[in-house]
Formats: C-alpha cells, structure tokens, sequence
C-alpha cells in the first residue's frame, strides 16, 4: 500500500533530518534493480557509530541513552515491519565521503 511506503520514507527523512546539521544535506534517490525499487536516504551528518547502523531498526534502541530526544525509539522499527510486511528489507550504512544512508527495497508491483 503507498500509504505504508509513504510513513516509512517519512520516517527515514525525520530520522536524517535529526542527525544532519542545519547547513547539511538529506537527499532521497529511487531506482529500479532486479525487479525491485530501492530507495536511498541520505543524509551529510556524523554518520552512525558503533553498533547503530545494526541495531537502529530495533523497538526502543537509542544510540546515545543519554540523549534526551522526542520519540519512543519506534519510527525506525516501524519502518523496518512494514518493509518487510512488504517484502523488502531495510539496511544503514555510513557513506565513505560522510554521513549515513539508510536504504529498502520492496517488490516493483
């Protein structure tokens, strides 16, 4: 449903948004690969330390505990239960030049 796929890129988008400074940079790329869409989020921050780029899509996990923030820690988790109810799955990594992405694919269809 687009309406899922809408709330999961909305999701990404705040989580870059949240960890990109005011003078950095979110951009947001789709292709088609091997029957798939693959859409890319990136974003010019600090990237993701540590265990986060594997433990961000897990219910309740914050990457600095310390930190006082808005949220539950469930936007990432959600995401990643509507990806794969689709299908798809979801993955982080750090950008060689800076930043992080965040990126899923789902079943064109």
């Amino acid at each position: 449903a687009p309406d899922k796929i809408e709330r999961v890129l909305f999701n990404l988008l705040t989580n870059a948004l949240r960890h990109t400074p005011t003078d950095g940079s979110v951009a947001v790329h789709v292709e088609r690969r091997n029957g798939d869409v693959l859409l890319r989020v990136e974003d010019s921050g600090e990237g993701r330390d540590g265990e986060a780029p594997a433990r961000m899509f897990e219910r309740f996990w914050r990457a600095d505990r310390a930190r006082s923030g808005s949220g539950a820690g469930l936007g990432l988790a959600i995401a990643r239960g509507l990806v794969e109810a689709h299908g798809g799955r979801i993955w982080a990594e750090n950008r060689p030049q800076g930043g992080a992405a965040v990126s899923f694919t789902i079943p064109a269809g």
